[in-house]
């Protein structure tokens, strides 16, 4: 892995390498990158394959999904398919790693056009499965229903509102900094789907105008709160 495993080698990884509005990654997160990276050290492939494909990769951990690439390109408990690396390499560059982009560009200098082709529907596939954007589609959903058990708020007709009466769960934070917290994560990830969510240049068939329309109605819900 040369340059890229060494850039990789602080216990966070990729986590933490790039500005991006995701979770921070938790003890039980830390325990697992730690965990199949002793397991890839010690030549256990397929256990280190399942983990970083199926845990670790849907959680936007670059490092992750690099390595599934990785796998791919060098017959590591995958069958040797350099279509489905440039897939997953070109998943880990999403956030602009100049490291992971350049992994991507070189391994995309050696496929033929059908392969390109290949590969460009299967990073369709995954980019709409579990890329940076259905991730923090997902994570603005999940704080907006945090934000909508402090209020019980519902606007009729939006897609995105939960039920019309919620319940509290117990042990909810009564810290009002907590909820005005949560509401400054969920600015950050939509200001981020606004400047960074781009149209490809081969124009991936991803929903960009509903996604347009998923914003703007997060937006107008959360005025309607008033979190401070």
């Amino acid at each position: 892995m040369g340059l890229l495993a060494a850039f990789f080698c602080v216990p966070v990884q990729s986590q933490t390498y790039k500005p991006f509005p995701g979770e921070s990654a938790d003890q039980r997160t830390l325990q697992i990158q730690k965990r199949v990276d002793e397991l890839y050290d010690a030549g256990d492939y397929k256990r280190a394959l399942f983990i970083y494909e199926k845990e670790l990769a849907p959680r936007g951990d670059k490092y992750a999904q690099y390595m599934v690439g990785y796998m791919h390109v060098n017959a590591l408990a995958a069958p040797h398919d350099t279509a489905s690396a440039l897939a997953w390499y070109r998943l880990a560059a999403e956030r602009g790693h100049e490291v992971l982009e350049r992994a991507r560009d070189e391994l995309a200098k050696t496929l033929t056009r059908e392969e390109i082709d290949a590969s460009n529907r299967l990073f369709l596939d995954l980019l709409q499965k579990i890329g940076d954007t259905r991730l923090l589609m997902k994570l603005i959903q999940r704080d907006m229903n945090t934000l909508r058990s402090r209020t019980g708020t519902h606007i009729p007709g939006s897609r995105i509102s939960g039920p019309m009466q919620i319940i509290k769960p117990s042990g909810m934070p009564e810290n009002p900094n907590y909820y005005r917290n949560i509401r400054l994560h969920l600015e950050a990830r939509l200001n981020y789907l606004e400047a960074k969510v781009e149209i490809s240049d081969i124009a991936l068939e991803f929903d960009y105008n509903g996604l347009r329309m998923f914003e703007e109605q997060v937006k107008a819900e959360l005025a309607a709160l008033k979190i401070p």
